[in-house]
């Protein structure tokens, strides 16, 4: 079977059950491909060792860790040839009146009798199967008459596998109820139930809950500056001065820091102070200072004016990949981007007061959120590499996450599948000054910095200070993710053409950034999130502060240590972070802060 790289990645992986387009199903036994060579395989291989050590060895099955050696035992694919097997091979009969279960153990044996045996009726597949956690599936288990055996068994569907019968309908049975249905036992000894013991558990044929595939997701930009770049010592210098203001683009960051001179330390302006006045008390002509200012003294642009910045800081973001990434996402030279404001700009432009009115209101209401910035991109560069499964439950230390090698495929190395593309996103960050103020607000802070850049520089020194002191940071990382949640859940209304299930979320909680993106790795876009800000903005953004104060769970959601639950601020399938940081009171807690629940007339009893 063929399907595009895409359907591939979010269908059929190894190990999927799916229904094919002949009206069968069937489970995927292998994908093939060709090598894909145009990522970065280091960034690639750190990031899934690094997901992966979230599993316990012994919950890890076919994934060795790719590091050092062991690299070599993996392979990057373009995933383009699905290979798949008819799964399960338990029928039935078509016809009501027969409805009899057929069980083949191999496909040879359903080839050689496809009609049933008893009227030969069409067949068509039982729509159950089992699943368990530690990965392994198996079709389920019919039940035996002791009078007729196998022969006259039929299955009651009665739409829900607890409640579905065995019965028979031989001579004498006259279809009486022999069975319930059980769940079958799993050899693993692994996971067991509340009472201890092991099974499996069943799910329809179109259950997607029993099969999910784990990714890893990497800005990759297709350029010759940004590949520099992603490879350069000084990217995370760079990468800071970038969110400070004091680089333009990363192709200036890169050019300072390979024609940086000797590399002598530059005085902050503070300490210049102290050295002018003692080179002055020297006597020496002003000329002569104002030449050591060039060469030693501070600097207020560029990589040489972060000399100030504590080294904690850098050492903090060095393993930080968004964080190094956001700074190529954020240069216009490497991706375009629309800010509202510059939408605003254009409407009154070409004076169009209708809509300046619209795009005003949600500017102000951007604003009054704390968003300093809101945009939409077309060409946000996202790849995904797919490298392993999980079924029933999803979570490290809950499931086994098992890899997608086959001895015969891919000369027995561990496949990862991957694909690239651009597609259309929503690119968030907040004021620092605003995130500042509502810490200390908090207690969680002392002091609110006059100026952005001086704002930003103490958020990135509260993740630097985050294992001597974690509550700031974590305040800032939960009311970041939350925030992204709820506005990638309200655009599931109908009106923009995206799913929650087809939106996925990128973070750089530490630059108070994040990005929403339409998750079809396809190679168009649909321009829906383009219309969502020229002509939806402010409906959008009143509807998530609404949503921040209530839930369709409550009272039992606001009652929960933190706020958030399926109904409310869950993902489906877009969060790396398995829902985790999230908190609805903390939204709420900064929105009221900044009067926004006033301003949009929400009530609640909080």
């Amino acid at each position: 079977m063929q399907r595009s790289r895409s359907q591939v990645l979010f269908s059929y992986l190894p190990g999927a059950v799916f229904r094919h387009e002949d009206r069968i199903y069937g489970r995927v036994v292998a994908v093939d491909g060709s090598r894909l060579t145009s990522l970065n395989e280091a960034v690639i291989y750190q990031e899934i060792a690094t997901y992966l050590d979230q599993w316990h060895e012994d919950q890890r099955h076919d994934l060795p860790l790719p590091r050092a050696e062991r690299i070599r035992e993996y392979r990057i694919l373009k995933p383009e040839v699905v290979k798949f097997e008819l799964f399960p091979l338990v029928f039935e009969c078509s016809r009501r009146s027969c409805s009899r279960v057929h069980t083949f153990f191999r496909f040879e044996d359903l080839a050689n009798e496809p009609r049933c045996r008893h009227c030969h009726g069409s067949l068509q597949q039982l729509q159950f199967y089992n699943a368990h956690n530690c990965g392994r599936t198996r079709p389920i288990r019919g039940a035996r008459c002791a009078t007729h055996g196998y022969d006259h068994i039929t299955f009651d569907n009665t739409g829900s596998f607890t409640s579905a019968t065995w019965r028979c309908a031989g001579a004498g049975c006259n279809g009486a109820v022999i069975s319930r249905t059980n769940m079958s036992p799993c050899n693993c000894n692994s996971f067991p139930g509340p009472d201890g013991v092991v099974r499996m558990h069943a799910h329809t044929l179109d259950d997607s809950r029993a099969y999910r595939a784990h990714y890893i997701d990497l800005i990759n930009i297709d350029s010759s500056v940004f590949q520099t770049y992603q490879a350069h010592p000084a990217r995370i210098r760079i990468a800071v001065a970038h969110y400070l203001g004091l680089l333009d683009g990363i192709r200036e960051g890169i050019r300072e820091a390979d024609t940086s001179d000797d590399g002598t330390k530059r005085m902050t302006a503070a300490q210049w102070t102290v050295k002018e006045q003692q080179y002055r008390d020297m006597g020496l002509p002003e000329d002569d200072i104002a030449s050591l200012r060039r060469t030693k003294g501070p600097v207020d642009s560029g990589i040489a004016a972060l000399d100030g910045v504590p080294s904690a800081i850098l050492e903090r973001l060095a393993s930080r990949r968004p964080f190094y990434e956001r700074a190529a996402v954020y240069d216009t030279n490497e991706v375009r981007r629309l800010t509202l404001t510059e939408q605003l700009d254009r409407a009154r432009a070409r004076r169009d007061m209708l809509q300046a009115e619209a795009l005003e209101a949600a500017s102000d209401l951007a604003a009054a959120m704390g968003i300093s910035e809101l945009a939409v991109t077309w060409e946000f560069p996202i790849a995904k590499a797919a490298f392993g499964y999980t079924r029933e439950r999803h979570e490290p230390g809950q499931a086994a996450l098992r890899g997608f090698r086959h001895p015969k495929q891919n000369d027995g190395k561990h496949p990862v599948y991957a694909v690239a593309s651009e597609t259309e996103a929503l690119l968030v960050t907040l004021s620092a000054r605003d995130v500042i103020a509502f810490l200390a607000h908090g207690g969680e802070h002392t002091g609110v910095p006059s100026t952005e850049p001086e704002a930003r520089l103490q958020i990135l020194q509260i993740f630097a200070d985050e294992d001597v002191h974690p509550a700031p940071a974590r305040t800032v990382r939960v009311l970041v993710h939350t925030l992204s949640h709820l506005l990638l859940r309200g655009l599931d209304d109908g009106q923009v053409g995206f799913a929650e299930s087809s939106l996925a979320e990128w973070l750089v909680p530490e630059a108070l950034t994040f990005g929403v993106y339409a998750n079809t790795l396809k190679e168009f876009t649909l321009g829906s999130l383009w219309t969502l800000i020229t002509n939806r903005a402010l409906s959008w953004l009143n509807d998530v502060v609404a949503r921040s104060v209530r839930c369709e769970n409550d009272p039992i959601c606001y009652q929960r240590p933190e706020r958030a639950c399926e109904r409310c601020s869950y993902l489906t399938f877009g969060c790396r972070l398995f829902n985790d940081d999230l908190d609805r009171r903390v939204l709420y807690d900064f929105l009221f802060s900044r009067g926004v629940l006033h301003r949009t007339d929400c009530r609640t009893g909080h």
